[in-house]
């Protein structure tokens, strides 16, 4: 009865976390040319598309970065939020 309480919030972390060094991997797989086949969007494939013209047009670079770093980041601040409230729930009982 006191394990799960007390483990929800390392575990919500752990997922949300695992999500984001999942987007950053296949980001890293499409930059290299290994993720989905070309037809199918992907922020890694953009950057990589868009790298040869990056001194000419920045934004080609620019927004899938930017879009790839907020998921993880907001992956992260989600997680950071989600773990308080179950801390607290735990130490309620």
């Amino acid at each position: 009865m006191e394990i799960l309480p007390n483990s929800s919030g390392p575990l919500i972390v752990d997922f949300c976390l695992r999500l984001g060094y999942s987007a950053i991997t296949m980001g890293v797989l499409g930059f290299l040319g290994l993720g989905l086949p070309p037809p199918t969007p992907d922020w890694g494939g953009m950057v990589n598309e868009g790298r040869t013209l990056a001194f000419a047009f920045p934004h080609l670079v620019l927004f899938p970065c930017l879009a790839i770093s907020s998921l993880v980041l907001g992956l992260s601040l989600l997680a950071d939020g989600l773990r308080r409230p179950a801390s607290r729930l735990g130490k309620a009982g």
